[in-house]
């Protein structure tokens, strides 16, 4: 009875171990280019990811976490984050974006969003643009937005 026991534990610990093997994966973080530092890292189930290189955390007192753990949502539990991703060629939705906080234009061009999609991001802090740079060429990826966690 007891060697059945530890079967079904080596297999429920090996269970977890394949899944967190495979959300690591699915996340992207084996593709994850270097981080500058104060940079981190978010990534949305759509396939969005972002870099975040200007974020607002809290201070963190010298602590720099290697660049697989440095999640926004774990640095600033105070906030939940969450990003609009846009339509761009198949071939760039798992790419990692860098994004940026937005300029006064483009929070003025947010004005100009369909409605569904400004009645979505009403109450919302306009956190982040995000850009892919192709060839030189910059591609608009999303946007980042983030709500207080109540």
């Amino acid at each position: 009875m007891k060697r059945w026991g530890l079967r079904i534990v080596g297999i429920a610990v090996a269970s977890y171990i394949a899944l967190y093997a495979y959300s690591f994966y699915r996340s992207g973080y084996p593709s994850l280019p270097d981080l500058p530092d104060g940079a981190y890292t978010l990534s949305f189930k759509s396939g969005f990811r972002a870099i975040i290189l200007d974020a607002e955390v809290p201070e963190q007192n010298g602590y720099n976490p290697p660049k697989y753990f440095r999640y926004l949502s774990v640095a600033n539990r105070k906030r939940r984050y969450f990003g609009v991703p846009l339509e761009v060629q198949p071939w760039f939705k798992d790419a990692w974006s860098w994004c940026k906080t937005p300029t006064e234009n483009e929070v003025a061009e947010l004005q100009s969003l369909p409605d569904d999609l400004r009645r979505r991001v009403e109450n919302a802090r306009f956190e982040a643009v995000c850009r892919l740079d192709v060839d030189g060429t910059e591609i608009l990826r999303g946007l980042v937005f983030s709500v207080p966690r109540l």
